[in-house]
């Protein structure tokens, strides 16, 4: 890709820039969100078309302008957000719009399946039922599924962009040897990772990017985690953890007493203290979702929920608001924001209400809610009229945040907030949480990432099979303690 430009009205999102990766090579690309490797990887699949550029692939110039063309010519990626249709089977997902088909026209199942049970055995896939509805999967288990869709294509370039955010940790690793095993037969993998202990454990060569272009190319066992993030932010990077000063008060703001769900999560039993930030540990699937769904009135718990002592009434998200519980989701996509909608529009969804004049929003009252969290959060936008869809993923994390502080909690329920964002922004959110706790709030925070747990919490509550198995605190909160728990295995 040599000279690619992309412009979106009066923002650049690509000025100029390089990328070249060779057959056998796993090629990282690193940047921060916003500077252009989303956009990159959507010209190279077509899904947006270059102002200025050109494309080769093995020496011949690349000039379809549709992802069906993309995808015959050999180019398959994997995009942040899943495309699978919720309520087809996994088998329907992979071979959907080409899968085989009777004199009729429909695609036989057994057939289907047959041929999705091959093919997720030959890439290592195991615990998957093509029968199942794709919705009955766990997030983890769907993006697997969309890999396994891109992969039946047998595509050349396979390019993986943020696959391991919402994978559970035997799937991480089940990924980075595929990786592997496909460069070995001489295919091209591009892989975007936020998580640099990835990026150093599996790729040959780094492209870093800043700004809408690129700013280094470096093999990977000629350089180090500080440079590359140098190179990202155009600075060194200082202060990536924010200083844990305790603000824990006496008073209880969030407690569960023996909440369950049947099969999901069992007898859980927890105190949130004002000024706290709680963290929730535990391999991925083992009832954290059930957990931060039932508290913010998505799924129906047996059990109590005491809100400063108080009983309180959660049967759905709207009264979780009312009792000053709101919620960052598991998925951002899917859960958190209506793409297709602006800025202004999906932060002050949840407080339409409190906008009213006359019985009418007032649009004045409406931006200026909006223009102080964009100018607190450094959402980076053409103005609070974009559509969120065309954000960057940080960017459109920050949007979930201020939609989150624009109905004023006093209990922040966070669910992997990090997951896809890049080096800069996790660290803002990191500061933010500490923030939030120094002014009284209370924050339950779920995390797959283990170093973020030990260095933002003031105590990790570790579940196990449904139940919380182990407290750390203090001295014992330690990333070595937090995985023993995670493994089921008694800490001292």
């Amino acid at each position: 890709m040599e000279n690619i430009t992309k412009s979106y009205g009066e923002v650049k999102a690509l000025v100029g820039a390089d990328f070249a990766a060779t057959r056998g090579e796993i090629h990282a690309l690193l940047g921060e969100n916003g500077a252009g490797k989303s956009t990159l990887v959507r010209i190279l699949s077509r899904v947006v078309r270059q102002d200025k550029g050109s494309i080769s692939l093995d020496g011949v110039p690349v000039h379809t302008k549709s992802p069906l063309g993309a995808i015959k010519a050999g180019i398959g990626t994997v995009f942040q957000e899943l495309s699978l249709v919720p309520v087809f089977t996994v088998a329907e997902n992979v071979f959907f719009g080409r899968g085989p088909q009777n004199i009729f026209g429909t695609m036989p199942s057994r057939i289907l399946n047959e041929k999705t049970a091959a093919l997720l055995a030959s890439y290592g896939v195991s615990g998957i039922d093509p029968k199942t509805e794709v919705s009955r999967l766990t997030v983890s288990e769907q993006q697997v599924v969309e890999i396994v869709k891109v992969l039946a294509r047998e595509p050349q370039v396979l390019v993986l962009d943020e696959p391991t955010a919402g994978l559970a940790e035997d799937r991480v690793e089940w990924l980075l040897r595929l990786m592997r095993q496909l460069a070995e037969q001489q295919k091209i993998v591009i892989f975007i990772s936020h998580r640099m202990n990835e990026v150093k454990n599996v790729a040959d060569k780094v492209t870093v990017f800043r700004n809408g272009t690129h700013v280094g190319v470096r093999a990977m066992g000629e350089t180090t985690s500080d440079e590359l993030v140098s190179l990202m932010l155009g600075r060194e990077v200082t202060n990536y953890f924010p200083k844990k000063d305790s603000h824990v008060g006496n008073e209880v703001i969030l407690e569960t007493q023996g909440l369950g769900i049947t099969g999901k999560m069992t007898d859980v039993n927890l105190k949130l203290h004002r000024g706290e930030v709680l963290g929730v540990g535990g391999l991925v699937g083992q009832g954290q979702t059930p957990l931060f769904l039932s508290l913010f009135g998505i799924m129906k718990a047996q059990g109590n929920i005491l809100v400063s002592g108080t009983r309180a009434m959660i049967r759905n998200p709207r009264s979780s608001i009312s009792s000053g519980i709101a919620l960052i989701p598991e998925d951002k996509g899917n859960q958190g924001l209506v793409m297709s909608m602006a800025i202004r529009e999906n932060i002050t969804l949840p407080v339409l209400q409190s906008l009213r004049s006359n019985g009418l929003v007032s649009l004045r009252k409406e931006r200026k809610v909006v223009a102080d969290l964009m100018q607190v959060l450094k959402i980076k936008a053409e103005s609070m009229e974009a559509r969120v869809g065309t954000l960057s993923g940080g960017n459109q994390q920050k949007v979930v945040i201020a939609k989150l502080l624009s109905a004023h909690p006093s209990i922040f329920l966070m669910f992997d907030p990090t997951r896809g964002v890049d080096v800069g922004t996790k660290t803002e959110i990191f500061h933010l949480i500490r923030d939030l706790a120094r002014d009284g709030n209370g924050i339950l925070f779920y995390s797959t990432t283990t170093d973020e747990l030990v260095h933002v919490c003031d105590r990790v509550l570790v579940m196990y099979d449904g139940r919380i198995t182990e407290e750390l605190g203090g001295g014992r909160l330690t990333k070595e303690n937090i995985i023993r728990a995670s493994l089921g295995e008694a800490v001292n």
